[in-house]
């Protein structure tokens, strides 16, 4: 009986990639379930509105830390280095 997947998905690039993907993913749903739990624990929406700001500002730097980081290493990847 032939197999059902094609040598293209069974290729480690493919598989690597889709790895650093998870990766990606889990890394952004992680970052974001530790930065809400303390949005609540710090008790932000009750402060400031100034303070609210610095700590989405934060968030989002944080984030974009974490995405610009993962993105270069799927880059490095998919050119096989």
């Amino acid at each position: 009986m032939a197999s059902t997947q094609g040598p293209i998905s069974q290729s480690p690039n493919r598989q690597e990639l889709k790895r650093l993907l998870i990766i990606l993913v889990a890394s952004v749903v992680v970052l974001d379930a530790v930065v809400i739990g303390l949005y609540y624990a710090a008790h932000i929406p009750d402060r400031p509105v100034k303070t609210q700001q610095t700590f989405v500002a934060v968030w989002v730097v944080l984030t974009l830390i974490v995405v610009t980081t993962m993105m270069k290493r799927i880059r490095r990847a998919r050119r096989g280095r």
